[in-house]
């Protein structure tokens, strides 16, 4: 597994965690002034999908990431996509907000420690964009009646059914997912094995 260590990444970004109950009141004026963004992650039986929803700028994107990566590589991409487009826009200036209903990714992108690629990339974007902007990642309780990020959601499920151009995976393999598989293939393995000498013992020949 490989550690990647930021020692200052020089991000000048807020991090703000509402409670259900404040979004519940009045969500408008959480985002009421500046750019404001909604993103997701989605993992379904079809695969796994990213989706950005600006409300300022209006803007649907989705994106389609396989089958093997995880809904919180899903929910950081979400964000690095939706960073991405922001410097594509080459805003300067702006107060720009960055909605997610993933606490876990928030707190990944503030830690000084990275082990994820995805988080990597992402917190670099991020530095690039908070260099000429004031950006502010908040924290939004999922399937609340919170528009954005409902239509966000939607956004990440079109995704997650959408066919993959290119080679799997899109992102890399999380650490546990490959001791995940190396273990179900041990397992198969094994049985495999354990199947082909019942069938020597009885006198039968093997595959």
């Amino acid at each position: 597994m490989f550690m990647f260590l930021v020692v200052d990444a020089q991000i000048t970004i807020d991090l703000e965690i509402p409670s259900r109950e404040v979004w519940n009141q009045d969500p408008d004026a959480l985002v009421s002034h500046g750019l404001v963004w909604f993103t997701d992650g989605s993992k379904t039986l079809e695969g796994t999908g990213a989706g950005v929803r600006g409300v300022r700028p209006r803007v649907e994107l989705s994106f389609p990431l396989g089958k093997h990566a995880s809904v919180f590589q899903a929910e950081v991409f979400a964000i690095s996509a939706c960073v991405s487009e922001n410097l594509k826009r080459g805003y300067s200036n702006q107060h720009i907000q960055i909605c997610t209903d993933s606490q876990a990714a928030l707190h990944a992108l503030k830690s000084p420690r990275i082990t994820s690629q995805v988080v990597l990339e992402c917190t670099n974007s991020l530095a690039a964009l908070g260099q000429r902007n004031k950006v502010r990642l908040v924290w939004v309780p999922g399937h609340s009646g919170v528009a954005g990020n409902e239509e966000a959601d939607v956004l990440a499920r079109k995704g997650s059914s959408d066919t993959l151009t290119g080679p799997e995976p899109a992102i890399g393999l999380p650490y546990s997912y490959s001791l995940g598989s190396i273990d179900n293939w041990t397992r198969e393995k094994c049985q495999e094995d354990w199947s082909r000498g019942d069938r020597v013992a009885a006198g039968q020949a093997p595959d």
